[in-house]
């Protein structure tokens, strides 16, 4: 299996993408972002050892060199893992380089492109914003975004009323798009009311 996590920046994507790595021990998870120095997976070495996944990441990351190299193989990473996790860079320039795989990820049935959208974001606070950023992403690789991961946070301030503006948005960007909820994100502690539409729930922190 293939998951390909994009966003905006600053949406969680990486955080997001260990998570999602984790709950498999034995997973790949990949570094693909090459807009440097941000906040990426290869920061999180040390929570992925913890939990049994192997991070590929490139040779500058966690540098202050801003290099957009990618210094590693793709196709053999995923040929060889039962389980592959891609963290891809922010917006359609961070997604740019996964074009050049188009043609052998179309062709496989397993590959999963999801879209990770923090509605309590500049640049994508609203559904319309978010699906702008979306088809910008899916023009520049060359790949269809197959799923959204509400992950409307305000951090330690987050809310039930937070959450429950996410999820609302998250369904309108649903509509206005045509991809399917993935899944919502929350921090741990917040008790989800029986009136709101919530199928699945991801920890947003580390570790959930």
């Amino acid at each position: 299996m293939i998951t390909i996590i994009t966003g905006h920046y600053g949406s969680g994507k990486s955080t997001v993408a260990a998570n999602l790595a984790a709950k498999s021990p034995g997973s790949v998870i990949v570094d693909m972002d090459t807009v440097n120095p941000y906040y990426r997976t290869a920061d999180l070495k040390i929570y992925l050892d913890a939990h049994g996944v192997r991070l590929v990441a490139p040779m500058y990351a966690r540098t202050n060199l801003d290099v957009p190299v990618l210094d590693f193989d793709i196709v053999t990473i995923c040929d060889s893992a039962e389980n592959t996790v891609i963290d891809m860079g922010g917006d359609d320039a961070g997604t740019y380089p996964l074009g050049k795989y188009r043609s052998y990820l179309s062709a496989r049935d397993d590959v999963q492109m999801l879209y990770t959208v923090n509605f309590r974001r500049m640049l994508t606070a609203e559904p319309s914003q978010a699906a702008e950023v979306m088809h910008e992403i899916e023009n520049a690789c060359g790949l269809r975004i197959t799923g959204i991961i509400n992950n409307t946070n305000l951090g330690e301030a987050t809310d039930e009323d937070i959450i429950r503006e996410g999820i609302a948005k998250a369904e309108e960007l649903s509509r206005i798009t045509g991809a399917g909820i993935y899944a919502h994100t929350s921090p741990a502690g917040i008790s989800y009311p029986d009136t709101l539409p919530v199928d699945v729930i991801m920890d947003n922190r580390l570790g959930g």
